[in-house]
């Protein structure tokens, strides 16, 4: 399996394990929540917010793509935040390689 987390924005798979019913992923702790959740309490984001948000969207897509993978579940529920503020793409359940 490719392994995608050496990069800041891109969520670390840390382990994986299995339950008699559930496949179980240990990640990264993003105490920031979703950018979906953040979206919907800002209501709107400043310029720079925007733009900070963006290039690092942008950087994480960049290092997904250059592994050959192609991230086909981009939505502000798929993006946390870490507890710096900083992006990390998460859900790989519909990439391709």
């Amino acid at each position: 399996m490719k392994r995608l987390s050496n990069h800041p924005f891109v969520i670390k798979l840390l382990a994986a394990f299995h339950s008699e019913k559930y496949l179980h992923f240990v990640v990264d702790f993003c105490s920031g929540g979703e950018l979906f959740y953040l979206l919907q309490n800002k209501r709107l984001f400043t310029e720079d917010e925007a733009k900070f948000y963006f290039s690092e969207i942008l950087l994480g897509l960049e290092y997904i793509h250059n592994q050959n993978v192609l991230y086909r579940d981009l939505k502000p529920e798929n993006i946390f935040i870490d507890i710096d503020g900083h992006i990390k793409l998460a859900d790989f359940g519909l990439s391709k390689i």
